[in-house]
């Protein structure tokens, strides 16, 4: 089986509540630390493991020493996706010390399951084990050999899942990350423009059969890009975006549309209502669905040249998700992926 070097930035807990937590920096350490030092420290038999965690990581815990502050490690991502976020524990732990901790302590076991992109230690394996959850004491990048992408399933007919029903592992989000939320076996995205893309596996997807259910609220407005590759902020500048909009009115393009190369005026979905999203592509082929009838098929031309803000040509790459704006409310459920090459 071909290894796969990966390079990901581990680091623990407190990277989370440095970033969730950012009243002043010392408020912003301290309950946490509190917090984590009670749960996995002070009944420790591993002097090593207390010094790392008392003396050496310090703030490091949940950020890369020398990275900007805001950067979280994928503990700290972790922990802000169990519910460790700023605005709720803030004003709790000023009200309500106690029992903000104890909800803390419930997060920490939470995110003691949940295991790295890329990595096969659970953040709660490596801290039994005597190891800081992310890495060592300044957060530096460790490497991982991967054997396997780590999908969750293949069904009998090629199919693979993307999304695990319960983590965004596999995923990364590029800005904006409190726009993403899991809720019941659901991707949702809500709030400022963010992008989650898919890194779950290594190898591109050229020509593939892609589909996920979505559903929409009122309004709402989103996107599934295909041929992408992540960028850290921003609208993606490559592949293409199968628009998910059944009545968003600031946008004529609905639902299905390959989005301004041909689009679609009627929506395609309902608002409230779960629909199937198909994008096949092969060769230079493209074809849209929506709960089994096509809505879009496009032939690239010969010869077609990428363009200079949105490339919009056919080439190779990822998915990606796409948080509109504050006022859309869209979730996502089902994704799967086979590839046709």
């Amino acid at each position: 089986m071909r290894k796969v070097i990966v390079t990901f930035v581990l680091t623990p807990i407190v990277m989370t509540v440095c970033a969730a937590f950012s009243a002043p920096q010392a408020f912003a350490i301290k309950p946490f630390n509190d917090v984590f030092k009670k749960k996995y420290v002070e009944e420790s038999k591993n002097e090593e493991f207390k010094a790392l965690v008392n003396d050496k990581a310090k703030c490091n815990l949940c950020h890369v020493q020398g990275e900007n502050k805001k950067i979280r490690n994928p503990y700290g991502e972790a922990s802000l996706k169990a519910g460790l976020v700023k605005k709720v524990f803030e004003p709790m732990l000023k009200a309500e010390k106690e029992k903000a901790e104890k909800e803390i302590m419930a997060i920490l076991e939470k995110v003691e399951a949940m295991t790295p992109e890329g990595g096969k230690e659970t953040f709660g394996d490596r801290i039994k084990a005597g190891k800081l959850p992310g890495g060592d004491a300044e957060g530096k990048p460790e490497k991982i050999i991967l054997t396997s992408a780590p999908f969750v399933d293949a069904s009998k007919d090629g199919f693979v899942q993307m999304f695990d029903g319960k983590t965004l592992a596999g995923w990364k989000i590029n800005e904006n990350e409190s726009s993403w939320e899991v809720v019941d076996g659901t991707i949702v995205c809500k709030g400022d423009r963010s992008h989650l893309f898919f890194v779950g596996d290594g190898k591109p997807y050229k020509n593939f059969h892609f589909k996920a259910e979505v559903k929409t609220e009122k309004n709402s407005n989103a996107g599934i890009y295909f041929h992408t590759k992540f960028q850290e902020s921003g609208w993606p500048k490559y592949g293409f975006e199968c628009q998910v909009n059944n009545s968003y009115v600031s946008d004529p393009r609905k639902t299905s549309s390959l989005y301004g190369v041909k689009d679609v005026l009627e929506p395609a979905g309902k608002d409230g209502v779960w629909y199937t999203q198909e994008i096949i592509v092969q060769g230079k082929k493209v074809t849209l669905k929506v709960d089994g009838k096509v809505i879009v098929e496009y032939d690239e031309p010969a010869g077609q040249q990428a363009g200079k803000d949105f490339t919009r040509v056919l080439d190779e790459g990822t998915f990606a998700l796409q948080a509109h704006d504050p006022g859309s409310r869209v979730a996502f459920k089902n994704l799967q992926v086979k590839r046709l090459d």
